[in-house]
């Protein structure tokens, strides 16, 4: 699969029981699409915590893979009714880490598009969160 540059606005935002938490950056990766999904592929920014970490995002119909290397390496699947178990670093120590997703919409495309997904996280069977993603991909060579 050949890669292209992208530019990339990805939008985060956790519901807790103590309120809304929403982070939106904006940065450049590279983007690959092909019969069996896509690959999108960034440098963590700095400022929110993931310094020197890699993310690489996998598609396959409604299935997400979500892998983070670096100093705070993890990786996590997200598929629509299906709660999976993962192991999630962070710069203080790792946990394991539950995730139920309700929804996903992919229309990624060859040109780039958008991924988004909304999901639940608990620890220990305990609530944490329920989140959103959205990432909006934009190829830049065409």
């Amino acid at each position: 699969m050949d890669m292209v540059p992208v530019d990339l606005n990805i939008t985060s935002i956790a519901r807790t029981e103590d309120g809304e938490d929403k982070v939106e950056f904006f940065t450049v990766g590279k983007y690959g699409f092909g019969e069996e999904g896509c690959v999108i592929a960034y440098d963590e920014a700095e400022g929110i915590g993931y310094e020197g970490c890699s993310v690489k995002i996998s598609t396959e119909g409604e299935k997400v893979l979500i892998e983070r290397t670096g100093p705070a390496a993890s990786s996590f699947n997200i598929e629509k009714s299906v709660k999976h178990h993962s192991i999630y670093g962070t710069p203080y120590g790792d946990f394991t880490m539950g995730i139920n997703t309700f929804d996903i919409q992919n229309t990624l495309g060859e040109g780039g598009g958008r991924l988004w997904f909304k999901y639940s996280i608990d620890i220990n069977s305990d609530f944490l969160s329920e989140n959103e993603m959205e990432i909006l991909v934009k190829r830049t060579d065409i």
